[in-house]
């Protein structure tokens, strides 16, 4: 499976916007579930609902966190668009 992953730092609160096919899945991970994830071990995280081509959440305000997208046909990192909004 083929995927990205973008690191978001908590401080601010906001939400986070990712216009994506909806063939593609999309996950939040704190920094420990991240590195097991890489690492291909088990990890823990939350799986964002990828609705009308579109995932919708609210960003953590503590910590490091990963937000990773997995496709399996066709990936392409290029029809992905990651949106930031202040609360």
């Amino acid at each position: 499976m083929k995927n990205i992953q973008h690191k978001i730092r908590g401080s601010q609160p906001g939400f986070i916007g990712i216009e994506l096919p909806d063939t593609y899945s999309v996950l939040l991970l704190d920094e420990d579930n991240f590195n097991s994830y890489r690492n291909e071990g088990r990890y823990y995280g939350q799986s964002i609902e990828v609705k009308d081509s579109y995932a919708h959440f609210q960003k953590p305000v503590d910590g490091s966190w990963h937000v990773i997208v997995e496709g399996k046909e066709n990936f392409s990192p290029e029809s992905i668009h990651i949106i930031y909004k202040a609360a």
